[in-house]
C-alpha cells in the first residue's frame, strides 16, 4: 500500500490577538556616592570593644568625687561595746571585838604551816585560811549568834595555851546546836584547823 505523508505543522502566526503584550524589562540607574572625606584626625588609639561582659573595660570608670549611694548593709556592724566591769564592793571592817578571836585562829593556822612540811596539811590548810575569810564577812554584819561568838572565844582561848582537845569540844558543842547554814561556811575549816594542830603538837611540841 502507498505510504502516507506525515502531516505539516500549523504555523501558529506570531502576536495572536490572545496573547499577553510582552512586558519589557526598566533599567533604573543609581548614581554613585562619594566617600565623604574625613577632615578630622582621630585622636587617641582605637578603642576595642571588649566582648567578655564581665570585663571592667566594659564599665565606665568613676569620676573623681563621685560617692556611691549610701547602703547600709554594704557597712559591717560596729562592735558592740563591753559591758562595764562592776566596781569591786567594799567590805565593812570587822567589830572590834571579833578581833582577838580571829586572831587567835589566824596565828594557829600560820603556826601549823610553819611547822608542818606535809603537803596534804598544807593543801588542807589553805583550805581553812579560805574559811577564815568566810568567818569575817559573816562578822562583819554581824551574821553569827551570841551563841556560836561565845563558843568560838572559848576555842581562841584554848588555842593560845595549845589545849586542843578542850577547843575540840567547843568546836563540837558548836555543831550539835548551831545552825547548819549559819557555821557551815566556816566550822568544817576550823575542824580541820583544829586536829591538824593537835597532831603537831603532839609530834613536834611546839
Amino acid at each position: 500500500e502507498p505510504s502516507t505523508p506525515p502531516a505539516k505543522p500549523v504555523a501558529r502566526p506570531k502576536g495572536a490577538w490572545n496573547d499577553p503584550p510582552m512586558l519589557k524589562k526598566k533599567t533604573v540607574t543609581i548614581p554613585p556616592v562619594a566617600a565623604q572625606k574625613i577632615t578630622t584626625p582621630v585622636v587617641g588609639p582605637v578603642k576595642t570593644v571588649d566582648l567578655d561582659p564581665y570585663s571592667p573595660a566594659n564599665y565606665p570608670a568613676q569620676e573623681p568625687g563621685f560617692q556611691q549611694p549610701y547602703n547600709p548593709n554594704s557597712y559591717p556592724a560596729a562592735p558592740a561595746e563591753p559591758a562595764p566591769v562592776p566596781a569591786p564592793v567594799e567590805k565593812p571592817p570587822v567589830p572590834d571585838h571579833y578581833l582577838p578571836m580571829l586572831s587567835a585562829l589566824e596565828s594557829a593556822t600560820n603556826d601549823c604551816k610553819n611547822v608542818s612540811q606535809n603537803p596534804t596539811h598544807r593543801r588542807k590548810l589553805e583550805e581553812v585560811t579560805v574559811k577564815l575569810e568566810a568567818l569575817k564577812d559573816k562578822l562583819r554584819y554581824d551574821a553569827v549568834s551570841g551563841t556560836v561568838v561565845e563558843s568560838l572565844n572559848q576555842i581562841a582561848g584554848a588555842l593560845h595555851v595549845k589545849d586542843y582537845n578542850t577547843a575540840l569540844y567547843y568546836h563540837s558543842h558548836i555543831a550539835q546546836t548551831a545552825n547548819f547554814s549559819e557555821v557551815g561556811s566556816f566550822l568544817p575549816g576550823i575542824k580541820v584547823l583544829l586536829q591538824i594542830g593537835a597532831q603537831l603538837h603532839a609530834v613536834h611540841h611546839y
